[in-house]
């Protein structure tokens, strides 16, 4: 607290010495144009000066206390994370002090500037005002030079004892990571745990012993504990029922009927089935520690028992809530019920694993266990959790995808290669215990579960967001109409928010879901990755250094990115573009340009990854722009009339257009080409470049109607006036001949013993004409024969 007022102290005098240092100028003398100039008031610069030294000495100070701690203290981690952790409001109160110095420090030399040179030998003096003003400035510049100098050494000191304590950190996390032990199979490690077992066993007894001639509470804290004791039961038992079946009719009885239902009802689910069992365990904790005064080791296993429960009912819950065995229709993951109902019944196994596992582990530490037990329980704890994960997916794999429809092996793709990906990490698991690397063993196991357990919370928080979103603005429903009514917004733009408002908050679930991810992993991840990668061979690829680990990485960076872009041109193009007023021809184009600019994006932050920065990449592209010019230049031709294409929109998809004898509708617009779809329902592959650069009739463009025309030759010994009757009575009878602009008959020969009509009529789409015309065909004969017309021969 006293060191937190200090530096506001501090801060406050820096903030007034600014304040007097921009006023304290007096005006100048009329006779001396440059004695406008002033420095700053001797006692600003003395105040200032003084504070930003104290500053800056107490900043020194606790850098030398920090390494002189670093260099003779322990090097747990413990020690080093608070050392790190000390240095991190050091570095920013330095970054400030910097910040301020700075514009001082220009501010300064602007008006050094506006004074000019001082006179030289053989000039007249300066006047003794401005001279005073000069040598003020000096003092006051030097003062901030020498403390932007100091501040900036101590921050570069401050950051390269942050990297050192953070390689200590990540060279402690490997040393553990990679240590090796004694093997699950060696006979040796079973030899001494048996001649070991009784003595801790003993040690354990002693520990309940002395742990029972602790009881010592008055009667009032013993009915205390004795209610604390109930409260956690009946919340493990009826409690627990209650709050599920209350969930359940309100899901039915007042939320929508809608995917909000399912969701909220399995986030309920989730809270209540991960919360319950931890919470009755602190109450428990809570009685116990009324009538029992508990020494370390009971205490340490207390805490090591909730935390058990709690990781065990998480993934239990979270594995019922999601698969909803027995339940389909509330079903929120995308399996088929033979498979959720085969993996729901390891949810709890697998949950009770990792909770033994957890407990096994503190507890071997906690009884001071012999380094036999402690060894054998790590190996237990691996076997045990690997037995339950791969029974899991041995359970689950048994299931047939031959009896299944196609939507539900298509709908078991994402579990497919999440369980391929759990497979390879068992056996990765299982060969490093058999080696005798149980830490890493042990870490791939708890990374595997705890991914595991995170991706599936996001999932259940996505889905939830998403059916929030859509519920509260949906049209109509009580928060839409009340922004629209505060807003004037329509619903159509309420609805729109929504999925935008869905979409940000999707984007920030998976921030936190990968810092989540990377969190166990510490200081750890460079390490490990540097393991497995690390290679003496390099490339050398003109003043670029390439290893096959940057290349790796390279190769990850860039499929991230495009399997970013293709989950943000999913959601954009199934989720917001149906939302919005815009056709489907806009709604390509801009999916398609956000495919090219994501690839983009990609390629750039993967060239960044490797170090090509746009310097290099302009020398290698001189290097290959001869063979792009000739090579592929149909290519790069075709790409260019494809963004023109995109831009200038004069053929969309949508579109019936026709290219020389064939006439088509088109399906998509491509890179290169763009498809056709003809009336038989082939595709014909235009290259893009020959829609741009050849005579195309786009038939459909701009909401153009359909036109029919027919002319039939009839004999002149006809009435005229009752063909055209004849005629326009057929045009007017058909539905799909448009009122405006009205049908016509037309006489328009009167040659070679024959009368020739031209009937034309409106359809809504060019697409129509044809079926139209052929209906109007067969009326029309048929009618004339009925009044007995003959047709006129050719």
């Amino acid at each position: 607290m006293a060191r937190r007022t200090v530096a506001i102290f501090q801060r406050l005098l820096i903030a007034m010495a600014w304040v007097m240092l921009a006023a304290a100028a007096p005006n100048p003398a009329p006779a001396q144009p440059q004695s406008h100039v002033q420095g700053p008031a001797p006692s600003v610069t003395t105040r200032f000066g003084a504070a930003m030294d104290a500053r800056l000495d107490g900043h020194e100070a606790s850098l030398r206390a920090i390494r002189r701690a670093a260099r003779t203290g322990s090097a747990d981690d413990s020690a080093l994370q608070a050392q790190k952790a000390a240095l991190e409001p050091i570095q920013a109160d330095l970054a400030d002090a910097l910040s301020t110095l700075t514009p001082r420090l220009e501010d300064a030399q602007e008006r050094l500037a506006e004074l000019g040179p001082a006179p030289g030998p053989g000039q007249p003096p300066e006047a003794p005002d401005v001279a005073e003003a000069r040598a003020r400035l000096l003092r006051f510049q030097k003062s901030l030079d020498d403390s932007s100098k100091r501040a900036r050494l101590l921050s570069v000191e401050a950051n390269q004892l942050s990297e050192s304590m953070a390689g200590r950190l990540r060279r402690n996390f490997s040393a553990r990571l990679w240590a090796h032990s004694r093997s699950v199979f060696d006979p040796t490690l079973w030899g001494d745990l048996a001649a070991s077992l009784p003595d801790d066993v003993q040690r354990a007894y002693d520990a309940g012993a002395a742990q029972a001639r602790q009881v010592s509470a008055t009667p009032a804290a013993q009915v205390w504990s004795a209610v604390l004791a109930a409260l956690a039961l009946f919340l493990l038992g009826p409690a627990r029922i209650i709050l599920v079946g209350l969930g359940r009719r309100r899901s039915i009885a007042q939320v929508p009927s809608s995917g909000l239902r399912k969701s909220a009802l399995a986030l309920w689910l989730t809270l209540i089935g991960a919360l319950t069992p931890p919470l009755a365990g602190l109450l428990l904790y809570s009685a116990l520690s009324g009538v029992v005064r508990l020494t370390p080791a009971a205490d340490g296993l207390a805490q090591a028992f909730i935390s058990a429960l709690l990781y065990a009912a998480t993934i239990d819950a979270l594995g019922r809530s999601l698969l909803s065995p027995g339940r389909p229709s509330w079903r929120l993951a995308p399996v088929t019920d033979s498979f959720a109902d085969r993996l729901a019944i390891f949810a709890p196994i697998i949950g009770a694993a990792v909770g033994l596992a957890s407990f096994l582990t503190r507890a071997s530490v906690e009884l001071d266990a012999s380094p036999a037990v402690g060894e054998a329980t790590r190996c237990l704890s691996v076997i045990l959790q690997l037995l339950a994960v791969g029974g899991a997916l041995a359970w689950a794999r048994s299931t047939s995808a031959s009896q299944e429809e196609p939507d539900e092996a298509r709908s078991r793709l994402p579990w497919v290669l999440a369980a391929v990906a759990a497979w390879l990490a068992l056996s990765a698991a299982l060969i490093a215990v058999a080696t005798g690397y149980v830490a890493l063993a042990s870490f791939i196991m708890r990374e595997l579960i705890w991914i595991a357990t995170v991706l599936a919370s996001l999932f259940l928080l996505m889905r939830f967001i998403d059916d929030l979103c859509e519920t509260l603005f949906a049209p109509r429903q009580g928060l839409s109409r009340l922004v629209g009514a505060a807003t004037g917004l329509s619903d159509h733009a309420l609805e729109q928010i929504g999925v935008l408002l869905s979409g940000a908050l999707r984007l920030a679930l998976m921030i936190f879901g990968w810092m989540a991810i990377a969190a166990p992993l510490g200081a750890s991840a460079r390490e490990i990755l540097t393991r497995a990668t690390s290679t003496e061979i390099v490339f050398k690829l003109g003043k670029i250094s390439i290893s096959p680990g940057l290349i790796l990485g390279g190769v990850v960076v860039f499929a991230a990115g495009l399997v970013i872009t293709r989950v943000v041109r999913s959601w954009v193009e199934t989720t917001y573009l149906p939302k919005t007023r815009i056709d489907v021809g806009l709604q390509t184009s801009i999916t398609a340009g956000l495919t090219y600019l994501g690839a983009l994006i990609a390629l750039l932050t993967t060239c960044a990854y490797i170090g090509l920065s746009l310097s290099n990449i302009a020398l290698f592209a001189s290097a290959l722009s001869v063979g792009i010019g000739f090579g592929l230049q149909a290519v790069i031709g075709n790409f260019v009339s494809g963004l023109i294409l995109l831009a200038e929109r004069p053929i969309k998809v949508g579109d019936r257009i026709a290219l020389g004898d064939q006439e088509g509708d088109v399906r998509r617009i491509n890179i290169r080409a763009t498809e056709i779809e003809l009336g038989d329902r082939s595709k014909l592959i235009v290259p893009n470049s020959d829609l741009i650069s050849k005579i195309v009739r786009n038939v459909t463009h701009g909401g153009a109607l359909g036109q029919v025309k027919i002319v039939l030759r009839v004999a002149n010994d006809s009435d005229a006036a009752e063909v055209r009757d004849l005629l326009l009575g057929q045009l007017a009878s058909h539905p799909g001949v448009l009122r405006e602009p009205p049908p016509g008959v037309f006489l328009t020969s009167v040659s070679d013993g024959a009368l020739e009509y031209t009937a034309m009529g409106a359809v809504a789409s060019p697409r129509h004409a044809f079926g139209t015309r052929s209906d109007l065909l067969f009326a029309m004969v048929a009618a004339l024969k009925a009044r007995d017309v003959k047709l006129a021969p050719p």
